[in-house]
């Protein structure tokens, strides 16, 4: 398979790869090479937040794996459109496509659907691999209906996703599965989602710090804001070397909600205003501010522009 990496929103670009047939007809490895070159087109696209231009790749090579009938690249191109848009800040339009890949995958499900093998480069069609795309599918679903506030959708598809056979997928529905749970007030699950990221094998990566981490400080808030913040800095420092921007101005509002807990009204202030500017630099003007960002803003009470250092139209 050939999937992108779901880092919260996110991301960073990983690969895995399966089994392809090793003897193929010229015009067939024409159209294996079209959709690998998609694919790749997107990863790279994605990874330096071109999301328009990875949208546009990942559902060309969606259209291939259709052509194909390809399940194992159905559901890969399928699932990193959607992760694609959801880093994109398209909850609404991931979830459709979660949609469309679950409906397309059904009608496939039987023989086909457990061949040995693939077709299509990076693929591959056993069970297993579609029991894990299906989790993957869950992730993304459970990521983007917490974006949207559906918390039932999410906590449902988190849990889901937490069968996977595939443990980062499985890891990262704990995590969504805890950030569901600390929004509802559920100490119980909370505290189950900490256990489980915890009892992962070691070494464990940065991505899976930065979870433990947030979950920890959405658990010690109330009882220990101190010890909140400090696991919410930890949060941010993880965050920052995995280049997921969006979770890290998450983790500085929620350090800035531990600081206001401790008492440290200034410094919370000063927090919310750099995630305000984190989440507001992603789009370089202020045309199209980031409603959260402007919340940020308006909770810091600060008179900071949003983006000081937007983009500015040139004269030739």
């Amino acid at each position: 398979m050939n999937k992108v990496s779901l880092i919260a929103a996110l991301l960073l670009c990983t690969t895995l790869s399966g089994c392809a047939s090793s003897s193929k007809d010229e015009t067939v490895q024409d159209q294996d090479v079209a959709y690998q070159q998609a694919m790749d087109a997107g990863s790279q696209a994605l990874a330096i937040e071109r999301y328009s231009v990875a949208e546009k790749s990942y559902r060309e090579a969606t259209r291939l794996a259709l052509r194909r009938d390809d399940v194992g690249a159905i559901g890969d191109s399928s699932y990193n459109l959607a992760v694609t848009q959801l880093a994109a800040d398209e909850p609404s339009d991931a979830l459709q496509t979660v949609q469309n890949a679950r409906s397309a995958l059904a009608m496939r499900q039987g023989s086909e659907a457990h061949a040995e093998t693939g077709g299509l480069p990076q693929s591959t069609h056993g069970a297993e691999t579609v029991e894990s795309g299906a989790g993957a599918l869950s992730l993304v679903a459970a990521a983007s209906a917490f974006r949207l506030n559906d918390l039932g959708t999410a906590a449902r598809e988190a849990r889901v996703a937490t069968q996977s056979p595939d443990t980062d997928v499985a890891l990262r529905g704990a995590f969504v599965s805890g950030l569901v749970a600390a929004r509802q007030h559920d100490m119980t699950t909370l505290m189950a989602a900490i256990g489980t990221i915890q009892s992962a094998k070691a070494p464990q990566s940065a991505v899976q710090k930065g979870d433990l981490a947030e979950l920890q400080a959405c658990y010690s808030l109330n009882s220990n804001p101190q010890q909140a913040m400090s696991h919410a800095a930890d949060a941010v420092s993880l965050r920052r070397e995995t280049g997921d921007y969006r979770a890290m101005a998450r983790a500085l509002a929620l350090e800035a909600q531990a600081a206001r807990q401790a008492g440290q009204g200034q410094r919370a202030n000063e927090l919310l205003a750099q995630a305000a500017q984190s989440l507001g630099a992603r789009a370089g003007t202020d045309s199209d501010t980031d409603p959260l960002a402007a919340q940020y803003m308006r909770e810091a009470g600060s008179m900071a522009r949003i983006q000081p250092f937007k983009a500015r139209e040139t004269t030739p």
